[in-house]
C-alpha cells in the first residue's frame, strides 16, 4: 500500500514519513505533556526515518533529544536518509549504542529500531538495547510496531520492546492484535496517513479481518416485527462439553441467546444435559454418546458452533 501510494499515485515518500512522524509526535506529547527529554532509537530502514522526523520535531519544540543510531548510518538511504540529513542539518546529533541509555529524569523512549519487515531473530546487540529499554522503567512509544515483534504473526522474535503506546500507519498489522502483540504494543493508535481509499482498494483482500462492536451493531439493533416469533431468528446449535468441560458449551449457548438467536440447542455429554437445563431452561439441551444422534440436530440448525470444551477424545 505504501509503494502504491508512492509509485502509482505519486505521493512523495518523505511526505508520508513526515505525516507518520507528526502523528507519532502529537500522540507522544498528548500522552506525556510534561516530557522534556526524548531518547530516540533509530534503525537503518524507513522505521528509523520516522524516528528522525520525530527527533527533529521534538528539537524544534524545545525538548532535549538524545538519538541512538543502531547499525551503520551509511546504510540509511532514500527517504530515511533525507529525514536524517534534515535532523542533522537542523543541529541534531546522534551517537552509537555504547551500552548506556543515559536517560534523563522523566524521559520518554521512542522505538524506531525495527519495522514490520523483521523476519528473523533479533541480533544480539539489538536485543541488548531492547532489553535495556525494557528494564529501564521508562515509558516507550513504538513507531509502527514494537521492535522485535512479527507484524504477521505477533510472535516475539527473541525479544521485543514493551511499549505503552504504539502508533501504526497505513494498515493495521495482524501482529499487533495476535500472539504477543497485545502484551507488548500497549495502546494502539492508527493513522491511515490520509491516503485515498484507492490505495486500499488496490490490494488483494486481506487474509484476516478485524471486527468489533461498532462494525456489528447494525446487525444487533434491527427492529423486530411485533408479530415475530423465535423461529424467525435462527437456530444456533452448540456442540461440545466433554467430561469436565460442560461449562464451556453452556457459556457459548448463553452467548447465542444473549445476542438474539431465536432458538439455541446444545449437544453435549449426557451427564451435562440436566445441569444445562437447570441453569438455563431456554437452551434445548441434548446429551448424546454416538455421532448418529447428532444428525437430526444438524438438519434443523441455521448455524453450528463446534468446539467449546469438545476435547480430543474419540467422542
Amino acid at each position: 500500500m505504501d509503494r502504491h501510494a508512492i509509485e502509482v499515485l505519486g505521493i512523495p515518500g518523505i511526505e508520508l514519513m513526515e505525516r507518520a512522524g507528526s502523528f507519532a509526535y502529537d500522540n507522544l506529547r498528548a500522552a506525556w505533556p510534561e516530557c522534556r527529554s526524548l531518547l530516540v532509537l533509530c534503525g537503518s530502514g524507513n522505521n528509523g526515518g520516522d524516528g528522525y522526523v520525530i527527533a527533529d520535531l521534538a528539537r524544534r519544540d524545545g525538548l532535549h533529544v538524545d538519538l541512538i543510531q543502531m547499525g551503520d548510518p551509511e546504510r540509511l538511504s532514500g527517504d530515511a536518509a533525507t529525514a536524517a540529513q534534515r535532523y542533522l542539518g537542523n543541529g541534531g546529533a546522534r551517537r552509537a549504542w555504547d551500552g548506556d541509555l543515559n536517560l534523563d529524569p522523566g524521559s520518554v523512549v521512542v522505538d524506531a529500531l525495527l519495522g514490520t519487515g523483521l523476519e528473523r531473530q533479533v541480533r544480539a546487540e539489538w536485543a541488548a538495547l531492547i532489553g535495556a529499554v525494557n528494564t529501564a522503567g521508562v515509558p516507550v512509544l513504538a513507531v509502527d510496531i514494537p521492535s522485535g515483534l512479527s507484524g504477521d504473526t505477533g510472535a516475539m522474535l527473541g525479544v521485543a520492546i514493551r511499549a505503552e503506546i504504539t502508533v501504526t500507519f497505513v494498515g493495521m498489522k495482524r501482529g499487533l492484535l495476535t500472539g504477543s502483540g497485545p502484551a507488548v504494543a500497549g495502546s494502539i493508535r492508527y493513522f491511515d496517513l490520509d491516503l485515498p481509499a484507492s490505495v486500499r482498494d488496490s490490494q488483494q483482500p486481506p487474509a484476516a479481518w478485524r471486527t468489533d462492536y461498532n462494525a456489528l451493531r447494525h446487525l444487533l439493533r434491527a427492529r423486530r416485527a411485533r408479530d415475530a416469533h423465535k423461529g424467525k431468528f435462527g437456530h444456533v446449535l452448540v456442540v461440545g462439553g466433554e467430561h469436565g468441560t460442560g461449562g464451556a458449551v453452556l457459556m457459548a449457548a448463553r452467548g447465542a441467546l444473549r445476542v438474539g438467536a431465536g432458538l439455541v440447542s446444545a449437544v453435549t455429554r449426557p451427564v451435562h444435559a440436566p445441569a444445562l437445563l437447570a441453569s438455563t431452561p431456554e437452551i434445548m439441551a441434548l446429551g448424546i454418546d454416538v455421532p448418529r444422534d447428532l444428525e437430526p440436530m444438524l438438519q434443523r440448525a441455521t448455524v453450528v458452533a463446534v468446539g467449546p470444551g469438545l476435547g480430543r477424545s474419540q467422542w
